[in-house]
């Protein structure tokens, strides 16, 4: 049996998540991706940036979503969840999703996008691959003695 590919995925735009209702949309599309609440800090320290669907009907156009911690003095930034909504995924707007966040940090002067995993298995760490971000030594002062796995992009 030929497996049908998936529909496309057309007028997709990136912006900033702005409104109240919609960050209220995008911390639910994080949850329900299975993403920590309390990986989502404060929602005032919080920068929500979206994946909308020009195509469909009014609130329903967003698609995915990511949440970062603005930049720190040195000018990293913490990538603190990606979600794509559950009907939507494999088809490629989580590396559009990232690579475009990583685009408008760079354009607002960061230098480094960091994100912490739990292991450095499963479909984020494979989608961090393919966005071209490198494992953090313990050299770098982020792993060493956290249990966790750190990866990151130069921006």
């Amino acid at each position: 049996m030929d497996q049908v590919p998936p529909d496309p995925v057309t007028a997709i735009v990136f912006r900033s998540v702005r409104s109240s209702s919609e960050r209220s949309a995008a911390r639910r599309l994080l949850v329900d991706s299975g993403i920590p609440p309390a990986a989502i800090p404060n929602a005032g320290d919080t920068v929500l940036y979206g994946l909308w669907d020009l195509a469909t009907r009014t609130g329903q156009g967003l698609v995915g979503v990511a949440a970062t911690q603005p930049p720190d003095a040195g000018g990293s930034v913490e990538l603190c969840g990606v979600a794509i909504r559950g009907d939507l995924r494999h088809r490629g707007l989580g590396l559009r999703l990232v690579t475009e966040v990583a685009d408008a940090l760079r354009a607002e002067g960061a230098t480094r996008l960091g994100v912490r995993l739990e292991s450095d298995h499963g479909p984020a760490a494979a989608l961090l691959t393919r966005a071209v971000f490198a494992a953090a030594t313990d050299a770098d002062g982020q792993s060493a003695g956290t249990g966790a796995v750190w990866r990151y992009l130069a921006l």
